[in-house]
């Protein structure tokens, strides 16, 4: 099979907190999915368990293929770059700060045995948005905006034109207005793609699938086009709701989520669910893309 596959994905850490609880996800390749949910969902762990960057100790159970083999596999340094794109969500504390942008960026073909060109590397900043780029390349990353170092970390996650890309709140670094070009540069250059995003609003158009997690299940499954305008689960319709709108106030989420210390207790999103069901402690299971005891969520 080609694209990621992802089986009953199980990661535990060792203060206890069992955050993803079974993860069962299918990216096709060429697909391009947002992943959200709520700080502490479990979003940034399912990245990090495909990176191999998991914390020590933390216990991994399930399958994660890619293209049908095994990731992140015995050599998870291999495939960083040359299968596996990462860009970080926040560019200054991912670059060192005494050291000229150029030489960093240079790193994502130096780590693979690869050499690259000033002229070349010029070149390729430039190619995606960075003006002046020759000059650039030679300051450190405070002379540079945040729009420009992440214009600079995509080229370095995509240099190798790897098979999966992943994004970790891309946008975060960012105002409005450069958001949306950060989002369409991660599409352009990009097979297949998963980007954690909080930015609902901006993922119009630039996405295939959503996929919501809660608790560190996944509640939702959709095609972005119908999440948009009518997501099912009633989690899912709060996260939209919670977007400001004009004529409208956004409208925040009562509760908590639930803590990734706390096992298993039926449906995990009753204690703040506004329509009660008498099946709340029964664990929901993933059906026809959506994980509720209500069906449709409606």
């Amino acid at each position: 099979m080609t694209g990621l596959a992802i089986t009953q994905l199980h990661v535990r850490f060792a203060n206890g907190a069992h955050v993803l609880r079974g993860i069962d996800l299918t990216v096709a390749k060429g697909e391009r999915l947002a992943l959200v949910g709520e700080s502490g969902c479990g979003k940034t762990t399912l990245i990090r368990a495909l990176l191999g960057l998991l914390e020590p100790g933390a216990r991994v159970l399930g399958q994660m293929l890619l293209d049908g083999q095994e990731v992140p596999g015995p050599d998870p340094r291999a495939l960083r770059g040359t299968r596996i794109g990462y860009v970080p969500q926040n560019p200054l504390s991912a670059l060192n700060p005494l050291l000229p942008v150029g030489r960093q960026i240079a790193e994502a073909w130096e780590a693979h045995g690869r050499r690259i060109a000033d002229a070349t590397l010029s070149a390729e900043l430039a190619a995606v948005g960075i003006a002046d780029a020759t000059r650039m390349m030679t300051y450190r990353p405070a002379r540079w905006s945040g729009g420009m170092l992440q214009r600079a970390l995509i080229l370095a996650a995509t240099a190798h034109r790897p098979a999966l890309v992943m994004a970790d709140e891309p946008t975060s670094a960012v105002d409005r207005p450069l958001a949306r070009q950060m989002l369409e540069l991660l599409a352009e250059r990009s097979g297949t793609l998963i980007a954690v995003t909080h930015d609902l609003d901006l993922i119009d158009g630039l996405v295939d699938r959503v996929v919501v997690l809660y608790g560190g299940r996944i509640v939702e499954d959709a095609p972005a086009a119908r999440f948009l305008v009518g997501p099912r689960h009633p989690y899912a319709r709060a996260l939209l709701e919670a977007l400001p709108r004009p004529g409208r106030l956004p409208r925040g989420l009562d509760g908590d989520p639930p803590s990734p210390l706390a096992p298993d207790a039926g449906c995990a999103f009753a204690p703040r669910c506004p329509s009660p069901c008498a099946l709340a402690a029964e664990l929901p299971m993933l059906a026809e893309g959506v994980a509720c005891h209500l069906g449709t969520g409606r």
